[in-house]
């Protein structure tokens, strides 16, 4: 009798109980406005690819947004702390962002923007913008919706550049040894994997100059040299305390495929041997803002 009961009770809640999606529906009795990033985040801008970048606010509170709404944004001048300083004003379309700024929040969206446009000329050429030292800090000021979430109604923007080579690429080459004017040893190689091991780094210096550390298993592993990149043309530049390092050949860079063709020669000041480096850099990888950017990512953007 008692499994029955227990078997009854079953079958009717089964049949009794309809599902029930009200879990699904928000749980803020409000539309709220706020930055749904951090308190403080990078912007690193890529040096050819747009020097301009967005800053937006979020709307929480509804599972649909059924008409524009607006956020008001303010860029503040108050005096920065902790290593930071606010971006000069002539480096950036500042006249356009005065005051407030209101940012829209499109019909079936959940974020507005504003763009910040660099002044190229003054931003590239000012040495602190490579070191991320200039910020912008944003406040969020008004709004059409019920209200703005005071825990996150303020970020902290950090702005800076990096090349647009920056990043990690493998190798093939063939390293020829000289020494007293004749070649006595020739070697090609190839990255055997695709660790950083086999990578050489190509560090940004400059808007268009790169730092060059040759993969650690390669045979040019503890040269440093500069090479600076316009267009498909390669120059090279000595690093002081490193061995002298010369174009040996044509030298140059394939902005759709992101890889180079590099031919130099540099002297072992120990062996007195000049060592002839042909190589092919295959890019691997780039990291912005720690977002990894492959080679099959940044293909997309080619096509």
């Amino acid at each position: 009798m008692k499994h029955l009961f227990i078997l009854a009770a079953i079958v009717l809640c089964l049949s009794g109980c309809k599902y029930n999606d009200d879990y699904l529906a928000p749980r803020l009795d409000q539309t709220i406005a706020y930055f749904a990033s951090a308190t403080s985040y990078n912007r690193t801008l890529i040096v050819g690819e747009g020097l301009y970048f967005k800053i937006g606010a979020a709307m929480a509170g509804v599972k649909e947004n059924p008409k524009d709404e607006s956020v008001y944004m303010y860029i503040s001048r108050e005096p920065l702390g902790g290593g930071k300083e606010l971006m000069p004003k002539d480096y950036y379309n500042s006249s356009e962002l005065g005051g407030v700024i209101e940012a829209t929040i499109p019909k079936g969206e959940f974020l507005g923007y504003f763009t910040v446009k660099m002044d190229s000329l003054k931003f590239l050429n000012d040495p602190e913008s490579l070191s991320g030292r200039y910020a912008l800090p944003v406040k969020l000021v008004d709004t059409s919706l019920e209200s703005i979430n005071t825990e996150l109604d303020s970020i902290l923007v950090t702005v800076k550049y990096m090349s647009g080579v920056d990043g990690y690429y493998l190798y093939e080459s063939t390293v020829k040894k000289e020494v007293g004017g004749s070649i006595t040893d020739t070697k090609t190689e190839k990255y055997p994997n695709e660790s950083d091991n086999s990578a050489w780094r190509l560090e940004t210096k400059a808007p268009f100059t790169v730092q060059v550390s040759p993969a650690v298993n390669s045979s040019a592993n503890g040269v440093k040299f500069n090479l600076t990149v316009k267009g498909s043309a390669v120059t090279y530049e000595s690093i002081a305390g490193q061995p002298v390092v010369e174009a040996d050949g044509s030298n140059t860079y394939d902005s759709k495929t992101r890889d180079f063709e590099l031919n130099f020669k540099y002297k072992d000041n120990q062996s007195e041997a000049v060592y002839h480096v042909s190589t092919k850099l295959i890019f691997r990888n780039r990291m912005v803002d720690n977002f990894n950017q492959t080679r099959e990512y940044l293909s997309y953007f080619n096509k």
